[in-house]
């Protein structure tokens, strides 16, 4: 019963964080296109941020709590930005 409780609190945060999550990833693929148009590698952008972006981004990232929401947001975000 623990176990449930716990994979219960979890999808539920998941949810409440994914539509941050997906304003995250969205501002990640408009950065994306601009490193694209300056000619910039992925590496050289993010060395060319402030120390404060990068640190948030690695903490986004690698944040296990935000495993589920990223996965959710990036699946909602694909849904509404397919080709048609």
């Amino acid at each position: 019963m623990g176990l449930l409780a716990v994979l219960g609190a979890y999808i539920v945060l998941s949810l409440i964080l994914a539509p941050m999550q997906y304003r995250y990833i969205k501002e990640l693929k408009e950065m994306d296109k601009e490193r694209r148009e300056l000619g910039l590698s992925q590496n050289e952008y993010y060395e060319k941020m402030g120390f404060e972006s990068q640190q948030m981004h690695y903490n986004v990232q690698g944040n296990f709590l935000f495993i589920g929401a990223n996965l959710f947001a990036e699946a909602v975000y694909k849904w509404k930005h397919r080709r048609k």
